[in-house]
């Protein structure tokens, strides 16, 4: 079965799910103000039913909202059109291929995917390509590898989703993953919770190739 497809059968109760995971939203959204730029295009990755769509329109001129499931996209439309948002085009896109040419967006945010990606190298990848030089990231994402407890865990929810986490990032490997990918990290912290959110923010790293 497909990712697109598997997304599109827990979207029905995604909702529900995340309430499990997201005592650390509140944090998040209050940094959003202090860390995104405010105006401008936006780019929301892997978006889900819409958590912080909301928050991401409110700094935004125009933002583009995603993710890879039609299913999730059909509710966060119908969530961006009762909340009556403004400059806000929904999109079923891969995190993998974005829908954009090079240097268009001011601000990305990736919010809790990273960690369920194949390749998060080559998402961030294509991050770094759409995003403006001065351009703006910020990837909150769970931490499932900060400790044992936490490993064992995330192994033991696994057993019943194959998303739970690819990827056992803590803080350090994080940080380190998106370094790698061409991003200067400007800040890094970890925000508790069952599954603690490593909360980065970075911009692009201008390479050699590019001065």
């Amino acid at each position: 079965m497909s990712e697109a497809r598997v997304w599109d059968r827990l979207a029905g109760r995604y909702d529900t799910v995340v309430r499990l995971f997201d005592s650390s939203y509140g944090r998040v959204r209050e940094r959003l103000e202090r860390d995104l730029p405010s105006g401008g295009r936006m780019l929301e990755i892997a978006a889900g039913t819409g958590q912080f769509t909301a928050d991401l329109a409110s700094r935004a001129e125009h933002l583009v909202t995603t993710d890879i499931s039609p299913e999730m996209v059909a509710r966060l439309r119908v969530r961006v059109e009762e909340a009556g948002l403004q400059g806000v085009e929904c999109a079923v896109m891969s995190a993998y291929e974005l829908d954009g040419p090079d240097g268009s967006f001011d601000g990305v945010f990736c919010a809790n995917a990273l960690h369920v990606m194949d390749a998060p190298e080559q998402a961030l990848s294509e991050f770094r390509r759409v995003l403006k030089p001065e351009g703006t990231l910020v990837a909150p994402t769970f931490l499932h590898g900060v400790d044992g407890f936490r490993r064992g865990l995330s192994r033991t929810l696994s057993l019943v989703s194959p998303f739970v986490a690819h990827t056992r990032f803590d803080l350090t490997s994080l940080q380190q993953t998106i370094s790698a990918a061409g991003f200067e990290v400007l800040s890094s912290e970890q925000l508790p919770g069952l599954f603690p959110l490593g909360y980065v923010v970075a911009r692009p790293l201008r390479l050699p190739e590019e001065r």
